[in-house]
This record gives structure tokens, sequence and C-alpha cells, in this order.
């Protein structure tokens, strides 16, 4: 499962620009998913559930494979290789990034850059 998972955000491809003149142009590859793991395998998704619950071993492996997942999603995303819209669809369903989560992170930020802000004028 892990080298279904952990594969390169991207590749190159050459392709003809205005000009027809070959260029090579960075490209995102598809988003490994737990669906089409299942269905490369020959289970469902109900089957890897069920897996994790009585193989621990599996579970630890099915975590890992959800932060290689993530960090994907957002690496390709904050790039822009991805819609936003569909991007915070994505990260809501299939990670455990939520809105309530993204809240908290941004009034963490505004803290973090007020008290920066405040020792900066302290200073001066």
């Amino acid at each position: 499962m892990l080298e279904f998972f952990n594969i390169p955000h991207t590749y190159e491809k050459i392709v003809p620009d205005r000009n027809n003149t070959e260029k090579i142009v960075e490209v995102p590859n598809i988003l490994p998913t737990f669906e089409r793991f299942a269905v490369n395998i020959g289970v469902s998704t109900e089957t890897l559930d069920i897996w994790r619950k009585h193989y621990p071993e599996f579970a630890d492996i099915y975590k890992r494979c959800q932060a290689i997942q993530k960090d994907m999603l957002n690496d390709l995303a904050l790039r822009g290789f991805y819609n936003a819209t569909y991007t915070a669809f994505a990260a809501k369903n299939l990670t455990d990034m939520c809105k309530e989560a993204s809240a908290d992170a941004d009034f963490q930020m505004r803290d973090a850059y007020l008290r920066a802000m405040s020792e900066m004028n302290k200073n001066d």
C-alpha cells in the first residue's frame, strides 16, 4: 500500500508551445485514493476498514498513507495544480482537515501575527 501512495507529486512532460517548440512542463500525478487502491487489489473500501480494525500493522500503514495523501493534496493545491473549490472539498472529505480546524488555525495565525507586531513595536 505504501508503494501505491508514496509516488512523486509531479512528473515532467514534453509539450509543444505556441511556436511548436518543445518545452518541459511539470504535471501533477493523480492523487492516490483508498478507493483506487482497493479497486487495484480487488477489494472494497469496506474491506480496508475491516482490515484496519483487525490488524494493527495494517492500521499503521493506512495512517501513513493518509499522511502521504494529505501532503500531496496540500503540495499540489498550494502550487496551483488543483481548483481551490475542489481542493477544499477534497481536504475536508479525504483528510482530517475541516472548516473548524481551519478556523482555529486562522485564529492562531492572527494571534501569532499580532504578537509579532506588538514585539516589533516594543523594539522601535
